[in-house]
């Protein structure tokens, strides 16, 4: 069997093994569950964001612009929720549908790692590195989640083979290919996904004159990517300008960009990521640390191409994450795979015979570390139960731990209540001039407030039939809460049983829901058309 035939079936194999790790058992895992930060102990609420804006999207037909809880959701591209929307059109939707994009993307990224390896190294060279993926907690968590950064490295990952193949970019399309990736990427994660322009940049720096791409290939890359991103931003900025601005450039690449503060940790970023690695996977950390003097070593040998683009991708990757303002465990996703393929190229510990016993210990450690124990947010139960009632009411949520969990069930209309003071770094001001964030006394005057607000949503091109005032209230305390219920019989509350003694109403009936909750149930109700379905749910509807 010729050279190129073995690789085929190699690489189908992989795939296979890919998809059964990644894939096993995943139904049983709840929407927006698990935590995908060790250090920082953040949940997957952007699951459920997403998954919602997904569905929504499958139900309602408006595909150019996302929204979530009735508000336009423009703190990222949506091209992960177009590929969830997808895959549940052709379907049904469904968690594991939405999520059948997130398990191709690690998938494919096991196999462009693994011909990567191939192509130079030996088989267990090429496994060892798909198992070190596969095996860090990281990789193998966000490759089962319907979050951005699986869909962006694998763009990253595939951008990089290209150039890794063509490093002068002498093919046709190898430029053309590049900036379509990074074009993807950037529908992806924003400026983010600017990521492989910016290593091609470093690479061509490190490459040498002799080694590296003319600037006219990357200037083709880069007017591709351009013109793969554009038509989304030129529309959104002429269509939904002042949300545009607000949200995607002042909120999110601005606020929560360079200048964002770091919250929860005052470590500097660098620790901060070394603290995760040596947390999640000092496997990794370790072999990757042996691969580095030979890389060095290999920088002016005949392996040259290879260790400048690996080294040019870790550098970028490693500095643009050392200057980003906000940090978080995931944002480690694109830098996993040139760290296992470092190692595989280059660590002394995956050559030769020696490469099968390091490759068959990673499987055995592999075995012991991975968990598939399926999680739920802690009132999922209790929120799907509520929905079986199919009650007419709005569900005001009190002091929320659910990870927006309660937007992809079946509700008519969710609102959150806060008991402490909101996150500054989560919020804009817009949010709270447009009426999307109320008060707890102002929210008891909403009828009266409600004209007001409603003119500025319509001013900002919010469609008429969208109602997202006092989608968060900042109830002001414990205090508080009996107003905000006296003010609402015709509302429901799901709300901790600690706070039973501040209810003092007649006008809900309490009702247990469990795991330390229990609900307010208003005594004016009526029952939902059987055939109605909220437009962003996912979990507890029929398929379709």
């Amino acid at each position: 069997m010729s050279f190129p035939n073995r690789i085929a079936i190699e690489l189908v194999a992989i795939g296979l093994m890919a998809a059964s790790v990644l894939s096993f058992d995943i139904r049983s895992e709840g929407m927006a569950s698990g935590v995908v930060d060790p250090i920082l102990h953040a949940g997957a609420q952007d699951e459920a964001v997403y998954g919602h804006a997904a569905a929504r999207m499958v139900r309602t037909g408006e595909w150019a612009t996302p929204v979530f809880l009735d508000r336009f959701l423009l703190n990222k591209p949506p091209l992960l929720m177009w590929a969830g929307a997808a895959s549940m059109r052709l379907f049904g939707i469904n968690p594991l549908a939405l999520r059948l994009p997130v398990l191709a993307a690690g998938v494919l990224c096991c196999m462009l790692v693994y011909g990567w390896v191939r192509r130079s190294r030996s088989m267990a060279a090429a496994l060892a590195a798909v198992v070190l993926l596969l095996g860090t907690p990281l990789f193998h968590a966000m490759n089962r989640i319907f979050m951005t950064d699986a869909l962006l490295t694998v763009f990253v990952v595939a951008a990089m083979l290209l150039l890794a193949f063509d490093p002068r970019g002498e093919r046709r399309w190898t430029a053309l290919g590049f900036g379509i990736l990074s074009g993807a990427a950037i529908m992806t994660k924003s400026a983010a996904g600017v990521l492989p322009l910016v290593i091609a940049v470093g690479y061509w720096l490190l490459a040498g004159a002799k080694a590296r791409p003319p600037l006219r290939k990357i200037a083709v890359a880069v007017t591709a990517a351009v013109i793969v991103a554009a038509p989304w931003h030129i529309y959104q900025f002429m269509v939904h300008r002042d949300w545009f601005v607000a949200e995607y450039i002042q909120f999110q690449l601005l606020g929560s960009g360079v200048t964002a503060p770091s919250r929860y940790t005052s470590d500097t970023n660098f620790w901060f990521y070394l603290k995760t690695l040596l947390r999640t996977d000092p496997i990794l950390l370790a072999l990757w640390a042996t691969s580095v003097p030979w890389v060095v070593k290999a920088w002016k040998g005949a392996e040259q191409a290879r260790a400048r683009l690996l080294a040019a991708w870790f550098i970028v990757g490693a500095l643009l994450l050392g200057i980003f303002g906000t940090r978080a465990a995931y944002y480690l996703m694109p830098l996993l795979p040139v760290m296992a393929l470092m190692s595989a190229e280059f660590s002394p510990l995956l050559r030769g015979k020696l490469a099968w016993v390091v490759c068959a210990a990673l499987v055995v450690v592999f075995a012991v570390r991975v968990d598939y124990r399926a999680a739920s947010v802690p009132p999922a139960s209790a929120l799907e139960d509520y929905a079986r009632l199919r009650r007419t009411n709005e569900l005001i949520i009190v002091s929320p731990d659910d990870d927006f969990y309660a937007s992809v069930v079946d509700l008519p209309k969710v609102r959150y209540a806060y008991l402490a003071p909101l996150d500054a770094t989560k919020t804009s001001e817009f949010f709270y001039r447009l009426g999307m964030i109320l008060s707890g006394e102002e929210f008891c005057s909403l009828d009266r407030l409600r004209p007001t607000y409603e003119a500025r949503l319509r001013a900002w091109k919010l469609p008429g039939d969208l109602h997202p005032e006092a989608t968060l209230i900042d109830a002001g305390g414990v205090s508080r809460l009996g107003e905000l219920i006296r003010c609402s019989p015709d509302r429901d509350f799901l709300i901790p049983e600690g706070l039973r003694s501040e209810l003092g109403t007649d006008e809900h009936v309490v009702v247990p829901a469990g795991d330390g909750r229990l609900f307010l149930l208003a005594r004016k109700s009526s029952r939902r058309d059987p055939a109605s379905i909220a437009p962003g749910a996912l979990v507890g509807t029929r398929l379709r």
